[in-house]
């Protein structure tokens, strides 16, 4: 059997978004959030009034997690939630002056996040590596929908 753990690409991925998620956590904790719930009350910042679905989406969660994310960024005064007026099923979330000073707070730590983990890289090379990164997450999608 000969197989390089090290040079496997899934490893390598996991082994950075942990060590990712690590880092900016220890950046953002004096907040009291997560980086996951970091990705949410961003969302609803940008998006003010986006659909429980289209947030679902847009961060890569599913509908359980999500709600429960929710509700835990109610209670602590982040997002609110409300019955969406031409589809009562449906819940759109929107932001609150909290959540607002948040985000003006958290995104020049997510910035230099970001850079940090560039550093050494060019701008060129930072583009390609996203680039090639979306395409590899672009293969997986079309491997999990059989196409």
């Amino acid at each position: 059997m000969k197989f390089d753990m090290d040079r496997s690409l899934g490893f390598v991925l996991n082994r950075t978004a942990i060590a990712s998620k690590n880092s900016f956590n220890q950046m953002i904790k004096n907040y009291g959030i997560s980086p996951e719930q970091w990705s949410v009350i961003f969302r609803v910042v940008e998006q003010n009034g986006i659909s429980q679905k289209e947030l679902a989406y847009s961060t890569y969660k599913d509908q359980g997690n999500l709600t429960r994310m929710i509700d835990k960024l109610i209670q602590k005064g982040y997002i609110n939630r409300e019955a969406d007026t031409d589809d009562r099923r449906a819940i759109k979330l929107f932001s609150t002056d909290k959540s607002v000073a948040l985000v003006e707070e958290v995104i020049p730590m997510s910035s230099a996040h970001n850079a940090n983990m560039t550093n050494g890289l060019s701008e060129e090379e930072t583009t390609t590596l996203l680039e090639l990164l979306n395409k590899v997450y672009e293969n997986i999608q079309k491997d999990e929908n059989g196409k």
